[in-house]
């Protein structure tokens, strides 16, 4: 039974998609409210593995990252949030908004990405948001 075991726990690391892999993304929650993201600021190492899980606390919205590729929706209170990976290898600072009408609000409903400076070899990686 144990080498079953060990067996599977082999074949689960080897598989895309399992949860062993991307363990060494940092993990940003960022909820979506009347017009607003909090945090609204975000700040990340360049070249860091990032996945910025977002959940609506109303209606659904949008989110975008203006100058990239991405933009995706977020469903409504109560549906779940959106996943979305994100590596910068460039410092700089980059605005996400509201990509979807919510309201009389909408066009105040932005935020900041900034991708820090790099430092030395020496540099900490914290877990947590908004460093």
């Amino acid at each position: 039974m144990k080498a079953r075991w060990a067996l599977i726990t082999v074949l689960m690391m080897a598989l895309p998609g399992t949860a062993f892999e991307g363990q060494d993304k940092r993990v940003i929650r960022v909820t979506a409210e009347r017009f607003s993201f909090t945090p609204s600021r975000i700040e990340i190492d360049p070249g860091e593995d990032v996945e910025i899980r977002i959940k609506s606390d109303d209606t659904a919205h949008g989110f975008r990252i203006v100058g990239t590729e991405t933009e995706v929706t977020i469903p409504k209170r109560g549906k779940g949030d959106i996943v979305v990976p994100i590596k910068f290898d460039k410092p700089g600072r980059y605005v996400f908004e509201c990509s979807r009408m919510c309201g009389a609000g909408h066009n105040f409903m932005r935020g900041e990405l900034v991708v820090r400076e790099r430092t030395g070899a020496g540099a900490s990686h914290g877990k947590e948001a908004g460093r």
